[in-house]
């Protein structure tokens, strides 16, 4: 079960590693997911890292990284001086919007594959496994 799982994770990492193979960013299928968990209007990181699922350590290594890049910022809460926001900058919106669609192109392509039947059904699975954090 977990290696049909994998090998359907491995093909959707290939497929959007290839698609943005050309952006000069140097980043790895996690970078970019975490970028993609990224809301907009900023995110604390405690917050960040429970939406990611990782350790707010792991998360800051990893926010470090998008943030030498460009794609993240990390500003002063205006909530709360002594707590920090992470938000995207404007060319990691432009790479999230790139995720974003190669994540729907993958999802058409693999409905095409199986027909919306059970692709429906798929989601639905899925969706059900999600929730059961």
């Amino acid at each position: 079960m977990f290696n049909l799982l994998g090998g359907a994770l491995t093909v959707a990492k290939r497929l959007m590693e290839a698609e943005i193979a050309d952006e000069p960013h140097g980043l790895r299928g996690s970078h970019l997911r975490l970028l993609s968990m990224t809301p907009t209007e900023g995110i604390r990181p405690t917050e960040l890292a429970t939406r990611v699922g990782m350790t707010k350590q792991s998360l800051g290594e990893f926010v470090a990284a998008l943030q030498a890049a460009g794609y993240l910022r990390v500003e002063v809460d205006p909530q709360d001086r002594r707590a920090r926001v992470v938000s995207p900058t404007d060319k990691g919106v432009r790479l999230q919007q790139r995720i974003l669609q190669i994540f729907a192109d993958t999802e058409q392509r693999w409905q095409d594959a199986v027909g919306p039947r059970q692709w429906a059904t798929f989601r639905k699975v899925l969706t059900r496994l999600a929730a059961e954090k």
